[in-house]
């Protein structure tokens, strides 16, 4: 699976980087709330990004662990 980013543009889908998608691909388009639009900055979208990338991967972290670390920090 891959996965690509972008925006409607005069009701239609198109994506920031060129794609090589064959005719009648399936595809699934996750859209956020379009009433509550998120904010990011570059930097955030390369984060994003990145842990979307590193957990396709399997650099993974345990919830359990994590949540006990920001407990254990608070």
């Amino acid at each position: 699976m891959e996965r690509w980013f972008g925006r409607v543009v005069n009701g239609q889908i198109v994506l920031d980087d060129e794609a090589d998608l064959e005719e009648g691909s399936h595809v699934t388009v996750w859209v956020g709330n379009a009433s509550e639009p998120i904010r990011v900055s570059d930097e955030e979208l390369r984060l994003i990004r990145r842990g979307q990338t590193e957990t396709e991967v399997g650099k993974l972290v345990d919830a359990r662990a994590f949540l006990r670390a920001l407990r254990e920090a608070g």
